[in-house]
Formats: C-alpha cells, sequence, structure tokens
C-alpha cells in the first residue's frame, strides 16, 4: 500500500497558516505514514501578475522567496519522502505572463526555476503538457489527480463531484475551488467509480469572491499498487466551539 498525502489550494505565502499547519501536523501523525506528497496545484499564488492584482500585497519577488522557504520546510518536515508539484492555474500565471512579457522566457525561467524545485528534488508535473503529448493524467493506482483547470467546471457550480466524474467518467480528485465533495456511481456491471474535490489551505475570503461557500481541506489516498484499487480520506478542518481548528470527515 502507498499512501500520498494531496494538499490543495494553499495559495502560498497568503495561506491560512493555522489550517496548513493543522494539516500537515495531522498528515505527519499518520500510522502508517506517508510514503509521498503531492501539492495538487497553487500551491503558490503569484498574486502580483494576476489578473486580481490587490495594492496591500507583497512584491513579487517578496513572494518567491516566501514560497521557496516554504517548499524548503515542507521538505524538511516529509523528509525522504517523495514531494510531487502539480500544475494549478496559478502556477499558469507565470508562464503567461512570460509569453506576455518575453517569448523567449516562457521555458527558460519558468516555475521549476522559479521555485528553485529541482534543487529540493520536487518533480513538477503539468497534467496539461502530459496529456498534449498523448500520455494519462497523474494517477494513483485507479484515481486520476487532477489540479481542476485541466476541465473547465464553473467555479460557482454545485454538486462539484458529480460534475467531475460526469465530465471525466472515471475516478478522479481535484481541487481548484476551494470546496470538499464527492459523489458515488454504481455502474451497469455492479462496480463502483467516484469523485472527488477537496477544500483549500488558502484563506476562505478573498476580494474576487468575497461571499463563497469554500472551506478548508486536504486529502490522503491509499492506494494498492498492484491491483490499482484505493481508498481516499478526504478531510475538512472547522473551527471548534473553542474556536481551535479541528479536523473531521469529508
Amino acid at each position: 500500500m502507498i499512501r500520498t498525502a494531496l494538499i490543495y489550494d494553499v495559495h502560498c505565502p497568503f495561506h491560512n497558516k493555522p489550517a496548513y499547519e493543522l494539516a500537515l501536523d495531522y498528515l505527519l501523525s499518520l500510522k502508517p505514514r506517508v510514503n509521498q506528497v503531492i501539492l495538487g496545484g497553487d500551491f503558490v499564488d503569484f498574486h502580483k501578475i494576476s489578473f486580481w492584482k490587490n495594492a496591500v500585497r507583497m512584491s513579487f519577488e517578496e513572494e518567491v522567496m516566501e514560497c521557496r522557504q516554504e517548499l524548503k520546510k515542507l521538505k524538511q518536515r516529509f523528509y525522504r519522502r517523495d514531494i510531487i508539484y502539480l500544475e494549478g492555474n496559478h502556477e499558469q500565471r507565470l508562464h503567461k505572463y512570460n509569453i506576455e512579457k518575453n517569448e523567449d522566457l516562457a521555458y527558460r525561467n519558468g516555475i521549476q526555476d522559479v521555485l528553485g524545485l529541482k534543487k529540493r528534488r520536487i518533480t513538477y508535473v503539468s497534467n496539461i503538457d502530459r496529456m498534449c503529448a498523448g500520455k494519462a493524467p497523474l494517477r494513483l493506482g485507479k484515481l486520476y489527480v487532477l489540479h481542476g483547470h485541466e476541465k473547465k467546471v464553473s467555479f460557482g457550480a454545485i454538486n462539484l463531484a458529480r460534475l467531475y466524474y460526469t465530465r471525466s467518467k472515471t475516478n478522479v480528485i481535484a481541487g481548484h475551488h476551494h470546496k470538499s465533495d464527492y459523489t458515488l456511481v454504481k455502474k451497469l456491471d455492479g462496480k463502483h467509480e467516484g469523485a472527488w474535490t477537496v477544500g483549500t489551505l488558502g484563506q476562505l475570503s478573498e476580494p474576487y469572491q468575497p461571499i463563497n461557500d469554500w472551506n478548508w481541506g486536504f486529502a490522503f489516498v491509499d492506494h494498492d499498487e498492484v491491483t490499482g484499487d484505493f481508498e481516499v480520506h478526504n478531510k475538512i478542518i472547522l473551527p471548534a466551539s473553542d474556536g481551535k481548528l479541528r479536523v473531521v470527515n469529508g
């Protein structure tokens, strides 16, 4: 059995630090322990080069330095465990920015160089690049792992997991929408398939969408390398009556 931690939509360095730290502590406390970590996209915010700019936020250079430090600490905490960095739409902001400013820089000054991923031995994966090359998206056994921007689903959609299953027609897990959800489908052959969406570890209100139904969350997946069978543990982080955050099942 392989146990994989899934962390979505951190939006570093503007993440919610208590929720983020609680998620990491929970994942590190698991027995059996986590074998690998997937950062499921939008780990970095890249606010300064986004459409939604806010003058009170930090410079691009400051943001990059803080994200580099957070990745360094993450690598230290999950010592000797593989970390996969899955591309999200926020990571694509850098690629788009480079193309608009100077097409020659689009690949030489990419996300891996900016965040120092190779130096930290963090593997960068773009599902879009994989699929355009005729390869399958990232997967854990029979479960495909998306960020969520690979297939257009309205950010305000309801029944998110059902939509992801309908459009992918297979087992799939995604983030992007900052909300935990799941659906289970019984097929004509009696077998079941499902889809899951995972909450964010960023802020629950942003200037571009202050009213929403987002929640904090993370997940871990156990899968069998031989059969491909898997089990998703989708977790939600909520405040308790005493104000402290707690982890509950999603």
